[in-house]
């Protein structure tokens, strides 16, 4: 049983990474039998992989058509990155840091400085709203905000760009410095303020392609 648990999970994470950097296209229909020839599997462990996926939102599946990844929209960015900007404002709330913590973010937020690629950049920044909130006890928000931030990187893939890099490195590094004085409120405002400019960058993006 372990061993089909590892083998889904890692069929899962090769899917999830299709889908973000582009080599599955939002709107498009995942052939299960190109994949599975592709990664020389049988479709089966594709079709429980996609299952577990459409659990997140990023892929839905519908009656005698297949799986599909999810169209992008303004109306669902807003939506999901609202409810992130809540839910791991309250957490940052709810969290103490000691001193390794708060070094922590520090390395991760400079290795975010000199990474060059989309997929680095994207991980630092993973990496560093996943430390905030580690310490966070909320078993079924952290659920929700994993499932969320999965749907999130969907659109990040698909508009990062180095100034949206600037922006975020900066706004951490804030983020830290108020931590550190132990100013949890303005450090929660601002961890919400991130997630909040960041849609609005994406939804000036999505209004530009639709316009066109």
């Amino acid at each position: 049983m372990m061993k089909k648990i590892i083998f889904k999970d890692e069929v899962k994470k090769i899917l999830l990474e299709y889908i973000l950097t582009g080599s599955i296209k939002p709107g498009e229909r995942i052939s299960l039998p190109t994949i599975a020839k592709e990664l020389e599997l049988s479709v089966t462990p594709i079709r429980e992989a996609l299952t577990q996926l459409s659990e997140t939102g990023i892929i839905t599946y519908i009656a005698n058509r297949g799986f599909f990844v999810i169209e992008l929209s303004i109306k669902e960015a807003k939506e999901i990155y609202d409810l992130m900007a809540v839910l791991e404002g309250n957490a940052v709330k709810k969290s103490h840091y000691n001193n390794q913590q708060l070094k922590e973010l520090r390395v991760i937020n400079s290795a975010f400085v000199k990474a060059e690629s989309a997929i680095k950049m994207l991980d630092c920044d993973r990496q560093f709203h996943q430390k905030l909130i580690e310490n966070y006890t909320n078993e079924s928000a952290i659920k929700i905000i994993e499932n969320l931030r999965v749907r999130i990187s969907l659109y990040d893939y698909a508009f990062w760009n180095e100034d949206q890099k600037m922006t975020s490195i900066t706004m951490h590094e804030k983020i830290i410095s108020l931590l550190v004085s132990n100013d949890i409120t303005s450090a929660v405002t601002l961890v919400e303020d991130n997630w909040i400019q960041g849609v609005q960058y994406i939804i000036n993006k999505l209004e530009k392609n639709q316009s066109k």
